[in-house]
């Protein structure tokens, strides 16, 4: 009896490892096929400006995640530019990145003139500011290419103009206290809230085109991974939100929205493996459905 439970535990262990063999190799083989060697630049240079910013401008202790993750949102933009240099902007949603010019205006209003949000190490003295200016600045020269590129897909509307006057009237009303309440802690909150719906016309463009391109989906996961790590790094520091604030509910909500940004880039992030393991196994590009549409989506490299 003893010896049957031990085999079918034992089978169980080896599906399980086939199953995540298979994920990595086709992983290898999809980043392997889709990166050239302008890609591979990228990725090098970020992983050694990670490394050294590490040593230099870093104490290494725990806070320094969130300058981690401005650093590797960079890397995402950077990405994107070099997709859209080299194949124009497909499925590239030009909403979303405008949407991206008040989550890094507010959040820098804040991150520029206060300390409440920074990182509690040296990466909080300029890192931190630098990774989010720089990514502004990318994000405003993707925006003049594309106001300059006839072959930009027209989107359908998304109440992006809204989305930001709501956000900043929630965060009026309901705002940690970081900063002492003071206007910089409404700021901070709003770009968090916003940052929720920043992603919403990327991922309803590829379900509308049907189409993942290669590039473009690594720029979205380092966005994901972005989300991961602030949400990680303020779900453990959640009680510093309501330190000095008559209320926990601002806690809530910001950890909220950024468990909610967490979970949406995660969703694409699986569909992105299916479709992965999906063309490797039958040498086909393409997933079950995506949205509301019916059909399947194309992975595009």
């Amino acid at each position: 009896m003893m010896s049957s439970q031990s085999n079918a535990v034992t089978r169980k262990m080896q599906q399980g490892d086939n199953i995540l063999n298979k994920y990595w190799n086709a992983f290898s083989k999809d980043a392997s096929d889709q990166l050239g060697a302008t890609e591979a630049a990228i990725y090098t240079v970020g992983a050694l400006v990670i490394v050294v910013g590490y040593h230099i401008a870093s104490d290494g202790i725990f806070s320094s995640i969130v300058t981690l993750a401005s650093v590797i949102q960079f890397l995402g933009l950077v990405l994107t530019l070099v997709k859209v240099s080299k194949k124009g902007f497909g499925v590239v949603s030009i909403t979303s990145l405008r949407m991206y010019i008040p989550v890094y205006i507010l959040r820098l209003m804040c991150t520029l003139f206060n300390e409440g949000y920074l990182p509690v190490d040296t990466s909080g003295d300029w890192a931190y500011q630098t990774a989010d200016v720089a990514s502004l600045a990318v994000v405003i020269f993707l925006i003049w290419k594309a106001d300059n590129d006839f072959n930009v897909i027209q989107e359908d509307y998304f109440p992006s103009f809204w989305c930001t006057v709501g956000c900043v009237l929630f965060a009026t009303v309901c705002h940690p206290c970081h900063n002492m309440g003071q206007w910089s802690d409404v700021w901070w909150t709003a770009s968090i809230f916003l940052e929720t719906f920043v992603m919403l016309p990327q991922l309803r463009l590829m379900a509308v085109r049907k189409s993942v391109e290669g590039v473009t989906s690594h720029a979205i996961a380092c966005t994901g991974v972005n989300r991961l790590f602030n949400f990680y790094f303020w779900y453990v520091c959640r009680e510093e939100l309501v330190h000095g604030c008559p209320s926990t509910i601002p806690m809530y909500f910001v950890v909220g929205a950024l468990a909610m940004q967490t979970l949406l880039l995660c969703d694409f992030m699986l569909f992105y493996l299916k479709v992965v393991v999906h063309r490797a196994s039958n040498g086909s590009i393409q997933l079950p459905q995506f949205g509301s549409d019916e059909g399947v989506i194309h992975m595009d490299v």
